[in-house]
């Protein structure tokens, strides 16, 4: 959990690996707390609520640990980085958090700007 340090390639994955569970983990808690629990809705509507609410969170999750990585390593002098973030965010739209926490897990093995 220290962002500030410089990953090998080895801990960028095991990075990418813990912090896939943990947005899996609050995903679902986020998907299961939307259920509002009304008879009438069906299974198909509160699938597709969780859903909704799942992409929210990974988004936000993703941006969230891009932006710590990049404060953290004081990176955010550079526009490049500020980019990846941004970039992280579409992926996360994209891909939920499999495919926003790549970027992340690569900044993690870049050296802290002194």
């Amino acid at each position: 959990m220290v962002f500030s340090y410089k990953r090998n390639w080895k801990e960028a994955i095991g990075f990418y690996i813990v912090f896939i569970l943990i947005c899996l983990v609050l995903g679902g808690i986020g998907g299961a707390l939307s259920y509002n629990g009304s008879s009438t809705a069906n299974a198909q509507q509160t699938y597709e609520q969780g859903v909704h609410v799942g992409t929210w969170i990974a988004l936000i999750y993703c941006l969230v640990i891009a932006g710590i990585l990049v404060n953290a390593k004081k990176l955010y002098t550079n526009f490049g980085y500020i980019l990846l973030v941004i970039a992280t965010g579409i992926l996360s739209v994209f891909g939920g958090a499999l495919l926003g926490l790549i970027i992340p897990a690569i900044i993690t093995t870049r050296a802290n700007k002194v």
